[in-house]
């Protein structure tokens, strides 16, 4: 079967093009959401599966591709493909809904489905609209090579699988079961992208020639601004951490790189895992430097020091606030004494710290903003990535801004969720003051550096 799967761009090829020029001091200090360019590992991995599974598989990466609405119609029409899925989180839902009807107008005989995080949480407003005919919920692979195997006609009581009656009615089936041994997975297919521009973009954003790794799926912890849970589970899994190494060796191999970034959530919630990968990266002298994730409370020194001889330079962490109330209303469970501890520690193993900060969290006040602030310049971290609370379908404060009357799910209020422009204020400082202290913020630490 001929399957396309499609990445949405943030903005179209020429407004990202001035989007970086005109953010990239800020860019370069960490911050991503200014310029959202990360390599869609998701659909990488769903594509080496499907592949194996004896499809044709071509993924369209619309951002590193710089593919207009007008070229993603021209391949279209090449490829012809038999199924066109479609990617989404709530700040692409809308332009992921529009490329759904243009593959619809041109394609009208060819079923779409759209899949992530947010047709996960939402799959009933999603479906109903007129150009969709399946929404995928959980992790992809099982279930879409299900209904590329059984067909588009019978798609009943395939676990993940929404769709449509005769009559145009939504029927909603549960998430995909989670998969537990992602070592029976294929490693995602890095060819079906432009690598080559996400390294470069890598190397101004983290300072390394690198590009992006996933090796566990899941997230045990509960932070209130957060939905990867709705597609991930909260049950960490992880690859065979010898496995996961030697995977990290290959691909540095492959694209000549100086290192990777390890984007999961939470890198070291097991220590015998952490210990088994550091060591065989110690055992094969391996040259290749590499930055991971976690948060404030999992910061050990003999396991930074372990990773450190294995190549690690950089920890981002989980920050978020300044502010001890606004750090319990996200249910973040560390104290403003954890986050000096844990940095201070990094830096004096000689590890460079990124943080991930948010303003305009629910109850928040200008003194809550401004001990934030405050606290970013004690700490004097190498990077950091900033952000304007944004309420995120499937997590704890979405659900509490809906049942207040405060949201609502229309699809249209979505096309404004950024985590840089935010249209609305959620806390207790009005949208115009919220985005000066947040323009102020940025620039303040783009000059700092």
């Amino acid at each position: 079967m001929r399957i396309v799967l499609i990445n949405p761009s943030y903005f179209a090829p020429e407004k990202a093009e001035s989007q970086r020029d005109k953010y990239f001091d800020i860019i370069r200090g960490g911050n991503m959401y200014f310029y959202p360019f990360e390599p869609p590992l998701g659909l990488g991995a769903l594509t080496a599966y499907l592949i194996r599974e004896g499809h044709y598989v071509r993924l369209i990466d619309m951002p590193g591709e710089d593919i207009t609405k007008e070229g993603l119609q021209k391949v279209l029409l090449d490829i012809s493909p038999e199924f066109v899925g479609i990617t989404a989180m709530t700040p692409t839902i809308r332009i992921a809904l529009d490329i759904a009807e243009l593959s619809k107008k041109i394609l009208p005989d060819i079923p779409v489905g759209l899949g992530g995080v947010h047709p996960t949480v939402s799959p009933k407003s999603v479906l109903l609209h007129e150009y969709v005919d399946f929404v995928i919920r959980g992790e992809g692979e099982k279930p879409l090579g299900t209904l590329c195997k059984k067909g588009f006609d019978n798609p009943d009581d395939i676990p993940g699988v929404c769709w449509k009656m005769s009559d145009k009615t939504p029927v909603i089936m549960g998430k995909a079961p989670l998969i537990m041994d992602l070592n029976k997975l294929p490693p995602p297919d890095y060819t079906a992208f432009p690598a080559e521009r996400y390294i470069n973009y890598t190397k101004d954003l983290r300072g390394i020639k690198g590009l992006s790794m996933m090796v566990t799926r899941g997230c045990p912890y509960q932070c209130a601004f957060c939905a990867v849970k709705e597609t991930m589970g909260t049950l960490w899994r992880r690859l065979d951490p010898e496995y996961a190494a030697r995977l990290m060796l290959k691909l540095c191999n492959d694209y000549r790189l100086e290192g990777v970034w390890f984007k999961d959530s939470t890198f070291n919630i097991r220590e015998d895992w952490i210990s088994k990968f550091a060591e065989t990266l110690i055992a094969e002298k391996s040259p290749y430097k590499f930055q991971v994730n976690t948060r404030v409370d999992l910061v050990r020194r003999k396991e930074i020091l372990l990773l450190k001889q294995a190549g690690l330079v950089q920890v981002d962490l989980g920050i978020e606030s300044g502010s001890a109330k606004s750090l319990m209303t996200l249910k973040k469970n560390i104290s403003i004494a954890q986050i000096h501890s844990s940095v201070k520690l990094l830096k004096e193993l000689g590890i460079k710290v990124s943080g991930f900060f948010m303003i305009g969290i629910p109850g928040e006040t200008e003194e809550d903003i401004e001990k934030t602030m405050a606290l970013l310049k004690e700490l004097n971290l190498n990077s950091v990535s900033i952000s304007i609370f944004t309420p995120l379908p499937g997590s704890v404060l979405y659900e509490n801004l809906f049942n207040q009357g405060r949201i609502s799910d229309d699809m249209v209020s979505f096309e404004y969720h950024h985590f840089t422009e935010a249209t609305e204020s959620f806390c207790d400082v009005p949208i115009r003051r919220l985005k000066e202290l947040y323009d102020k913020i940025n620039r303040e630490f783009a000059k700092a550096l």
